[in-house]
């Protein structure tokens, strides 16, 4: 059973008075970021294939930043710079 794109979610917890940071998602793009870093995960698999994680984000900074954006001259820099870069 995959979810429903309208079904799927992302929830980060704070609780306050333990200062530890909880996770769960069943978005495929996140629980393969967030995988390596959850402790103890608890994951529900079909068919080998993982389709929510749950767990404990131990030593982690969470941040929420405004999406950049950039304007075609400034995105082809970065991507010049980046391509240098790999070149060495």
């Amino acid at each position: 059973m995959t979810y429903k794109l309208s079904d799927q979610e992302t929830v980060i917890h704070y609780q306050h008075d333990t200062g530890e940071w909880r996770l769960y998602t069943n978005v495929r793009k996140h629980i393969n970021k967030y995988k390596s870093l959850v402790k103890n995960p608890r994951l529900v698999q079909e068919n080998e294939r993982i389709i929510s994680l749950e767990g404990e984000l131990p030593d982690v900074v969470v941040s929420v930043y405004k999406k950049r954006k950039l304007d075609e001259k400034t995105r082809k820099a970065m991507g010049e710079k980046l391509k240098a870069n790999r070149g060495q």
